[in-house]
Order: structure tokens, then sequence, then C-alpha cells
């Protein structure tokens, strides 16, 4: 898949989404960070009230994937979609993940993302702290590594 071609499908996913609440994250934003070659899937995390439209709305165009229950990923809300020639989709909301026997919350804030190229993007600082909850250590240094860069660069 190339650059272009996922650029075009996250353009295009993104305009059948709005006007809702949502946000593109994951390994697709670590690609547009220039932090990932080739992304997975396609992780979109949006409000618990916005999940069931967002949703219906990738089911129309999309085939929801069965998925067993995760031990420790306790979201109010998941789930995945496949389509012919597109990375799958994982719609998330309410996220929750058990750890250590406590259950740990994160909380989605739309008027974090930011609209560039057609593609709603959620901020790297939110991805750190939910590859910390997922506990995904390789993307938290990722993400830290960027983050810093980043402060120094505004820095000079």
């Amino acid at each position: 898949m190339t650059n272009d071609y996922l650029q075009t499908q996250l353009q295009q996913l993104c305009q059948l989404l709005q006007p809702l609440q949502f946000g593109v994250g994951g390994s697709c934003l670590l690609w547009q960070l220039g932090l990932e070659a080739a992304p997975a899937d396609i992780d979109i995390v949006c409000s618990e009230q916005d999940y069931a439209a967002i949703a219906g709305r990738l089911a129309a165009s999309y085939s929801q994937q069965p998925m067993p229950a995760h031990p420790d990923y306790l979201s109010a809300h998941y789930g995945r979609f496949s389509r012919a020639g597109w990375p799958d989709i994982d719609l998330m909301a309410g996220i929750a993940v058990q750890q250590h026997g406590s259950i740990s919350r994160w909380q989605f804030t739309p008027q974090r993302c930011h609209w560039q190229n057609g593609v709603c993007w959620m901020p790297p600082a939110d991805w750190l702290q939910l590859y910390q909850l997922f506990n995904r250590p390789e993307r938290v240094a990722q993400l830290r590594q960027y983050l810093v860069q980043l402060r120094l660069g505004s820095l000079s």
C-alpha cells in the first residue's frame, strides 16, 4: 500500500464520519509523524455518544468482525471493521484497561484533535497515554522520543 493510497483512504473515512466526534491515532498517527513505515490498521477513537452512529456508518460499507473478549481491555465500546483493499478499522470509545487488579479509564477529548489534509488526527500525547495504558513499551518509547525532539526543536 502506498502512502498516497493510505492518505486517500484516511481522507475518505474521515469524510464519511463527519461531523461526528472522532480522531485517528495508533499506527496511522505514527505513520503520519514519520515514525512508522506501514500502519497495521486504522485506529479510531470516538466519544461514547457518537460510537453507535460511527459504527453504523462503518457497517454500511465495511464488514464488522466478531471480536473475542479480552481479559484486560474493558472499553465500553469496541468494534473491528474490514473491507477488501483496506487495513482493518478498530473503533473504540470509553477506553478502560484492567491493570494490577484495578481499572484505569481514559477520556477522549475531541477538542484536542486537529484536521490536517482531510484527516482528523489525535494528538501524539494522547496516544502516548493510550500506549502506556495498553502496555506497549516500544510505542511509548517512540512517542516519548518524538515529543522530546519536538520540544527541543521548538526551543531552538
